[in-house]
């Protein structure tokens, strides 16, 4: 039975998830500056793994869109971009090199962003001769996000676009997304980073400061009759389940409070923080209790399959 399309965070890449401006001038060898091709400098902006679990746990589907035009002009091959961005994939589940046994699941089996869609094309400046020519996938044209929506069954319509450049967002506003739906980050804009558009999207309160950055979310079932931690080995293990991720991933537990409906855990971290600490929760609780009985722990009306 066909389903419904379903609503998409459309992101650019560089600049947008990884560094790239700043990047010294290493990274621009035989390549214009803006083009990263070589894997060792992708590197992560601060506060994007947190960004999409809280977006992808809002059931959007992740699909980055990005114009690599350094192909077209010899300074690198497709092959190096993929490169970039599976260690970009590596870095997102792996957050400062910190690995664990279980991030192997996760790492292969659920991954954060959903596709990739790359443009080498460059119609002005390429030097390779099938690629120096206009395409409809290099923004700001559509190609690419029409593509996505088509291949993904994604409705152009409920979804965002975040990226850089005002080309980022011609391209999704041609392709269907509503210009109020379209987010242009930078550094001297009050939306600085992928960090400040996912609380903008899931509208969350900025009115956090540095000092108290302390938040409590609560992880429950969408049906208020289900005792999903009435068992006390499933009870145990959740609970270690959520002192796990706070230690591999530093963040500060000062009070988990668990019940037969519910959990919930104060975290020294801002909102956002918190809510992709409990989506991870939700993940890796999920994927543990499904193996074991085929259903999910924590079903919910984001669940794409109830």
């Amino acid at each position: 039975m066909p389903t419904s399309p379903r609503p998409a965070i459309f992101l650019d890449r560089d600049d947008t998830i990884n560094r790239n401006a700043d990047l010294p001038d290493e990274a621009w060898a035989q390549v214009k500056c803006g083009d990263l091709l070589k894997p060792e400098f992708a590197l992560l902006i601060p506060g994007v793994t947190d960004a999409l679990i809280a977006l992808k746990d809002a059931c959007y589907t992740i699909v980055v869109i990005t114009n690599q035009g350094g192909v077209a002009r010899a300074g690198g091959t497709m092959r190096q971009v993929d490169a970039c961005n599976d260690r970009l994939r590596n870095l997102i589940h792996h957050p400062a090199g910190n690995r664990h046994p279980e991030d192997e699941l996760a790492l292969f089996d659920d991954q954060l962003i959903d596709a990739w869609y790359t443009c080498p094309f460059h119609p002005e400046t390429g030097i390779v001769t099938h690629l120096a020519v206009e395409h409809h996938w290099r923004k700001p044209h559509p190609g690419m996000i029409l593509a996505a929506c088509k291949e993904l069954n994604l409705d152009p319509t409920r979804s965002w676009m975040v990226g850089d450049k005002q080309r980022d967002l011609d391209a999704a506003i041609a392709a269907g997304v509503p210009a109020s739906q379209t987010v242009r980050i930078a550094n001297d804009s009050p939306i600085a980073d992928l960090a400040h558009a996912a609380r903008l999207i899931l509208n969350i309160e900025e009115g956090q400061s540095t000092q108290t950055m302390i938040s409590t979310v609560t992880l429950s079932p969408i049906n208020p009759y289900t005792h999903p931690l009435a068992d006390e080995k499933i009870r145990r293990i959740v609970e270690a389940a959520a002192l796990a991720i706070a230690e591999r991933t530093g963040i500060e537990l000062i009070e988990l409070d668990t019940s037969d409906t519910q959990i919930s855990a104060t975290i020294a971290i801002d909102k956002l923080g918190a809510l992709a600490f409990m989506a991870q929760l939700r993940r890796d609780t999920n994927r543990w209790h499904k193996a074991h009985t085929g259903t999910n722990l924590w079903p919910s009306a984001n669940d794409p399959h109830p």
